[in-house]
């Protein structure tokens, strides 16, 4: 499969992998950290007969974290789930490449509606700042994981676009080289 981040202009080819480096990294040690807290949480329990207090109170913005990063990522490898059944049946190669742009340019006007109302989510979260909405018992502020939610939905459209252009600047040819590189991979 050819990586998005080696048909971007090179500057923006290497931040996209530096930041998906950082995502990455963020991605494996939240997962974990979540394992060893469920560990703990079993040990705790069964074996000391006590309890971890409000662990799910501090794992809670995490998964939304790790969702929408984890999400945007799969919008980077282009890996989300699709029912999409048209993908077979087309075999000339500028109607695949039309079917993408189609589909990449609804992604795209999704994810930046989407953005928006993420933004104003945060920014109302902002305006009640003294007053913000806080766990119960470790007071974490539900505006982390709503930064989680809008970082994640940032990053989606950010990939969503650089896929637009990669399809547009490579035209028809980028779907035959994808189809190729996705043969010899399968072989």
């Amino acid at each position: 499969m050819i990586e998005l981040a080696d048909q971007l202009p090179p500057r923006i080819g290497l931040t996209v992998k530096r930041l998906l480096k950082i995502k990455s990294f963020f991605l494996i040690l939240s997962t974990f950290i979540l394992a060893l807290t469920f560990f703990l949480v079993v040990v705790f329990r069964y074996v000391l007969e006590s309890d971890l207090f409000a662990y799910e109170e501090w794992l809670l913005p995490m998964c939304f974290w790790l969702f929408f990063l984890g999400s945007a990522v799969g919008t980077y490898d282009d890996t989300q789930i699709r029912a999409d059944i048209l993908e077979e049946w087309f075999t000339n190669p500028r109607t695949i490449w039309l079917r993408r742009v189609i589909i990449t340019s609804i992604e795209l006007i999704v994810s930046v509606f989407l953005v928006y109302w993420a933004v104003l989510m945060l920014r109302d979260e902002i305006a009640s700042y003294p007053q913000w909405q806080t766990t119960i018992a470790l007071r974490i502020p539900f505006f982390v994981p709503r930064l989680g939610i809008c970082v994640g939905l940032v990053f989606m459209a950010l990939y969503s676009a650089l896929h637009l252009y990669v399809l547009l600047k490579l035209g028809p040819a980028s779907v035959t080289q994808n189809t190729d590189s996705a043969k010899e991979t399968a072989e």
